[in-house]
């Protein structure tokens, strides 16, 4: 057993999680007892002096979501019952209670010890609130018992989850920490302030919740010569030169300074300035089947921004926010119960029956229903999709996608509603790069066609790029070519897509890619190309100058992200690649530290152990990630290869088995499966099994050979002669098998 099996492929282990990450710069700040302050930015001139001039915008932003963003706790902002009512949840008893002009809760602290806590924030208005508590070390952290507003009663933020004290998602865990996975966006001006050495923050702010400054930017220039004699004579141009965001915004910029918060994104670089590049300082999360629904839909909370970049609507019509939405009440323009809201740009032949099949003034009839499905986040906040896409229960039938239709007829199959589409539109569809995805998620050898989609510059470009990243399915240089284009192409999502997927290839293709992008105009890019050449040094590069600047980007991001279990992760393959494996070993530690459930740090860390001859450290880690995890078949597989490297076959074995059951397709388990049982001396299980391996991959030469060595073990000349026959038929150029041949036939003889 080779054991280059188990270092192949754990190096390719590696998980992204896309997170609202928060910024990070270092301001004067004012602290008393742990609980962060306001700080005063000249730049930033608050809500009250915005409100002198603009009071009719005022007034619709007071009250709305963004105002209530989050806000000190007290008898104005607090909505929940807090006289002395109690929630259980996993064996525990939350209690809420008052105490004197202060909102309590008795809840379970760390190690599940009962501790009092003050609330001393308010986090959101509608249709849940929740609440926060200081935790000392500046940390603010999210209590998961939120209050329905509709309903009026506690709720569990994650009922089905049975979290365990200590646990990174346990709302006393690092996942539920305000300051670096919620701040950022409820509040304007937030500087985060992490203090790696203490593992603490100085977090800041200019106003607490989302006021005008956050969209349109400072406001201080403008404020100045509102006020100067230049005014008299200004045109309105001039008056708004000094906003990030206004009412005239082309669409591209007003998309994304709204993405800066309605977007699952990673932050990459602290300091948003609300204007220039998005991917400066945020890298979007792609529609990836860990977030989204194979074929783009919304799944997981993935907010809005990377649904809409799919849509006709983004791409043909130039639509933006607040064609739909009152960018300060952030209410609807129009009613969608009447269609009047689409009805603003669409042809009133849209709203009849004769369109939309169902009776007049129904819910059936809402544009909304059909073409903006949704789903419940935080059990009670129900969310459209902004792709708006056609349903499409026909692919329903095929992948299991969801789909409008099957989500009011829920008593119907997928099929029903696809024949009632066909009945009510004819049979044909009009192309969507859905359906390449879903095939290439489905593992369907469609190779050719993610080529051509990653090629089309008249679709998405986020679909462009998530084509880019099936890619990965399908190592090899056939896609060279294709990715010499696409990492120069106009898109900086393809472009990131295009220098991750490089990342995989051979040294020699990655450091003849990856050079270019690493001089890239968009931050993102050049972060992606600096990770994927981080095995290399500056000698090695012909631009040695701008190798090293995007590499101290690259370790800028890394300690943007170090709060992170996968930060840490992430910081332990770049010392990895440095050749610093103690460095690497600290990292991984450190991650497992804050996620004791985070296996994707622990593979690599027994990867890590196995190439330095630690093989039993590997081994425990490994029998600790199938214990944690007992369905993932990845893990017995590896644990397999390392038991099979240090000679215990007995125990590799079964352990094969577990994989295989796991991972059915996968012909490489049972391959290295069929070796231990053979020099088990197992041979009727090793001929089954290595004849699966071959019935998964019949032109694998190296299946055959290894049945072929059983046969001969077992001097059964005729079956080995057989599949040297195959052997032959397959590679008729391959003098090898024909020696083969004739050393079986001499054997034979005697």
């Amino acid at each position: 057993m080779k054991k280059t099996f188990l270092l192949l492929f754990l190096a390719g282990v590696t998980l992204a999680i896309g997170l609202v990450y928060s910024c990070s710069r270092n301001p004067k700040s004012e602290s008393k007892n742990g609980v962060s302050k306001p700080v005063h930015n000249k730049q930033f001139v608050g809500d009250a002096t915005c409100a002198s001039c603009h009071a009719a915008e005022a007034e619709a932003w007071e009250g709305s979501d963004h105002f209530y963003a989050m806000r000190e706790a007290n008898s104005h902002s607090v909505r929940a019952d807090f006289n002395n009512t109690t929630f259980k949840l996993d064996g525990d008893r939350y209690r809420f209670f008052r105490q004197d002009s202060l909102f309590m809760v008795e809840a379970p602290g760390p190690e599940g010890e009962k501790q009092q806590y003050q609330i001393t924030y308010t986090f959101g208005w509608e249709p849940l609130q929740q609440y926060l508590i200081d935790f000392g070390k500046g940390k603010l952290q999210v209590l998961n018992i939120a209050w329905d507003t509709n309903e009026e009663h506690w709720f569990a933020m994650n009922p089905d989850q049975e979290l365990q004290h200590g646990d990174w998602l346990h709302w006393t865990g690092a996942a539920m920490n305000w300051n670096t996975m919620c701040a950022d966006c409820h509040s304007t001006n937030l500087q985060q302030n992490y203090i790696a050495k203490t593992d603490s923050f100085n977090t800041t702010w200019s106003s607490i919740n989302v006021s005008c400054e956050a969209c349109h930017g400072p406001g201080k220039d403008h404020v100045e010569f509102a006020q100067s004699k230049e005014i008299e004579e200004a045109s309105t141009e001039e008056i708004k030169q000094d906003l990030r965001l206004t009412s005239n915004t082309p669409q591209l910029e007003q998309v994304k300074q709204c993405a800066q918060c309605h977007s699952l994104r990673e932050e990459v670089a602290p300091g948003y300035p609300h204007n220039g590049n998005y991917m400066d300082y945020y890298s979007p999360t792609l529609p990836h089947p860990q977030s989204y629904f194979a074929d783009g839909q919304i799944k997981d909370e993935v907010y809005v921004y990377g649904s809409f970049l799919q849509s006709k609507m983004f791409a043909e019509e130039g639509v933006k926010c607040n064609d739909c939405h009152d960018p300060h009440s952030l209410e609807l323009k129009a009613n969608v119960t009447d269609n009047s809201l689409c009805m603003q740009c669409h042809e009133s032949q849209y709203n009849t029956k004769d369109h939309f099949k169902h009776k007049i003034d129904t819910e059936a009839s809402q544009c909304v229903n059909c073409h903006m499905p949704g789903r419940y986040y935080m059990q009670v906040d129900y969310r459209r999709d902004h792709s708006f896409r056609v349903p499409r229960p026909d692919l329903s039938t095929r992948f299991d996608t969801p789909n409008a239709c099957n989500d009011c007829h829920t008593d119907k199959s997928a099929q029903w509603a696809a024949n009632a589409i066909e009945q009510w539109y004819g049979p044909n569809r009009a192309d969507h790069f859905s359906e390449i995805l879903l095939k290439a998620d489905a593992g369907e050898q469609n190779i050719d066609d993610l080529r051509a989609l990653a090629s089309d510059t008249l679709q998405p470009n986020i679909a462009r790029a998530t084509a880019i990243w099936y890619l990965r399915q399908f190592p090899g240089s056939e896609s060279i070519s294709l990715l010499k284009k696409t990492i120069h192409d106009e898109s900086p999502l393809v472009r990131k897509s295009t220098a991750q997927l490089l990342t995989n290839y051979p040294e020699r293709q990655r450091i003849t890619l990856l050079q270019d992008a690493l001089n890239d105009s968009v931050r993102s890019v050049r972060i992606a190309a600096a990770g994927g050449l981080a095995s290399f040094s500056a000698s090695d590069m012909e631009l040695k100058k701008v190798y090293k600047e995007a590499m101290t980007e690259y370790k800028n991001y890394l300690d943007l992200v170090q709060y992170f279990p996968q930060g840490q992760m992430n910081r332990g393959q770049f010392y990895e690649n440095q050749g610093k494996p103690q460095k690497a070993i600290q990292a991984y530690k450190k991650a497992l530290k804050k996620d004791h459930k985070f296996n994707a740090a622990r593979i690599n860390l027994a990867h890590l152990y196995n190439s330095l001859g630690k093989n039993n450290k590997a081994t425990g880690l490994l029998q600790k990630v199938v214990e944690q995890e007992p369905d993932y078949g990845p893990a017995y597989y590896s644990l397999a290869l390392l038991l099979a490297e240090q000679k215990q076959l007995k125990q590799a074995a079964p352990n094969f088995a577990k994989a295989a059951k796991r991972m059915p397709e996968n012909s490489r388990i049972f391959y290295n499966w069929a070796i231990s049982l053979q020099q088990l001396g197992k041979t009727n299980k090793a001929e089954d099994t290595y004849k699966q391996a071959i019935e998964l991959e019949p032109d694998n030469a190296d299946y055959r050979y290894g049945l072929i060595t059983l046969f001969m073990q077992q001097q059964q000349y005729d079956s080995a002669l057989n599949q040297v026959d195959i052997l032959i038929e397959q590679h008729p150029n391959d003098r090898q098998f024909r020696t083969l041949q004739q050393q079986i036939k001499q054997r034979a003889k005697k």
